[in-house]
């Protein structure tokens, strides 16, 4: 699975804790974006989102525009995302308030660019991954900016229409109702060290890739409760940036939580699992 995600690394680079509020209606059907002057697209051009763009990016050999094509285009290439976003783009802030973004301009001065080197994709089975990398069928996912202190999130939302994808609204809502008790134990589990110890298998079960073995085979052992902090590695916190393409949790009591690095190859899955209303860490896999 390694392997499968490292192109998507990138694509993430400063993605985004827009931290800027709001919660934005979604259009029931797409309207004409509006014509961008030279000007906006400019400015659309200098967000920042990398040091250097590549305006040689573009989806023109990715017709099924799978979403990490997509989004891998759209970060590096400013005239790209100017193509992409649906403007008027439709906002509401999270006291109610609607209102819209009109102009590349406005858009550029209204996010701001996070300096997290990682996102998160939480899940309910291991497979949802392959259908994230691999299913060109969704129509639905949501760039998350996840707010754990205040329980909030922005969300960045994009819709495929004719096979294309396109920023549509931004919303800023309380955290999802399907994550809210697992989000806020993660929340303690990661600035709370007793908790977090508390809150450790007695025996986890541990997985590496093996450093002596060149096709990367995994060695799969368990530790100790009390080891864990000799193993324990940076964990996403505070506020980061995940990804939403609608997958479901069919089990509630078991929540898998892939940290994904941006430019390095990083993968680490932590597996967690609710027994008589206690949250625990049961598997690490590194």
């Amino acid at each position: 699975m390694r392997g499968k995600i490292t192109t998507l690394f990138l694509a993430f680079a400063v993605l985004w804790t827009w931290t800027s509020c709001d919660r934005g209606r979604t259009q029931s059907a797409l309207e004409p974006a509006d014509t961008l002057s030279l000007e906006d697209t400019l400015d659309i051009d200098t967000i920042g989102f990398f040091p250097e763009e590549d305006e040689g990016l573009s989806l023109d050999n990715h017709e099924s525009e799978v979403f990490g094509d997509f989004i891998f285009a759209f970060t590096h290439n400013g005239r790209f995302q100017a193509e992409r976003i649906r403007f008027p783009l439709p906002v509401t802030d999270f006291d109610g308030t609607e209102r819209v973004i009109r102009s590349g301009r406005q858009f550029r001065d209204e996010f701001q660019l996070p300096g997290n080197d990682y996102y998160t994709l939480i899940l309910g089975d291991r497979s949802q991954m392959d259908i994230f990398q691999n299913d060109s069928s969704l129509t639905d996912v949501a760039l998350q900016s996840l707010d754990l202190p205040n329980q909030t999130m922005v969300s960045y939302n994009f819709t495929r229409t004719d096979g294309r994808w396109y920023l549509t609204s931004r919303t800023h809502t309380p955290l999802s109702p399907k994550l809210t008790d697992f989000l806020q134990f993660y929340d303690q589990f990661t600035t709370d060290t007793l908790f977090q110890q508390e809150s450790i298998a007695e025996q986890l079960i541990f997985t590496m890739e093996d450093p002596d073995e060149e096709e990367g085979e995994d060695i799969q052992g368990t530790i100790d409760r009390g080891q864990w902090p000799v193993f324990r590695p940076e964990m996403p916190s505070g506020r980061f940036v995940n990804i939403d393409f609608g997958q479901p949790i069919p089990n509630p009591h078991r929540i898998h939580l892939l940290q994904c690095g941006i430019s390095n190859g990083m993968l680490d899955i932590f597996t967690f699992h609710q027994h008589d209303g206690h949250w625990q860490l049961i598997s690490f896999e590194n």
